[in-house]
């Protein structure tokens, strides 16, 4: 499968039960404000944020 992106990459996270739905509920309530994404592109945002929130705070 060929990718439009070269910086893309797969990640596999685990989460346990509480933070998966801590996070299903924030997809949610997101997706109703913007009708037009998808779950899995809003879940990415949101741990793409989370990432860049956490290495802002090792530096």
């Amino acid at each position: 499968m060929k990718t439009k992106n070269k910086n893309m990459h797969k990640t596999t996270i685990e989460l346990t039960e509480e933070q998966y739905f801590f996070l299903k509920e924030r997809a949610l309530t997101l997706q109703r404000q913007r009708k037009n994404y998808s779950i899995i592109s809003i879940i990415r945002n949101l741990i793409d944020d989370d990432r860049k929130k956490w290495d802002a705070k090792g530096k």
